[in-house]
Order: C-alpha cells, then sequence, then structure tokens
C-alpha cells in the first residue's frame, strides 16, 4: 500500500465526456455517431438517435 502511494503505480487520468471523441456504433446497424465530441444520444448519418446501453 506504501508503495503505491509513493507513485511506483500511475494513477488513471480522467477526461470528461468532451474531450474523448466518440467511438460509439448503432447497435441495430452498425453505423458509426458522426457527433464526435457529446454528452446524450449518438446520432449516426441517417439522423437515428440511440443511448449506450
Amino acid at each position: 500500500m506504501e508503495q503505491e502511494a509513493q507513485g511506483t503505480r500511475p494513477w488513471p487520468v480522467l477526461r470528461s465526456a468532451q474531450e474523448i471523441e466518440c467511438d460509439g456504433r448503432n447497435p441495430s446497424t452498425g453505423r458509426s455517431c458522426m457527433l464526435g465530441y457529446h454528452r446524450g444520444c449518438h446520432r449516426d448519418a441517417d439522423g437515428v438517435e440511440w443511448l449506450d446501453r
């Protein structure tokens, strides 16, 4: 435990949703999300929206 506190194990870097480009895929069609950086519903090129399960 003490070794972890001294920095021998790196801590994960946390980032907000707006900093991560979306790589979501529509579970029904397999089309990718076209919104890029976002929160909430995904949207593909046809305008179909979906949420992660």
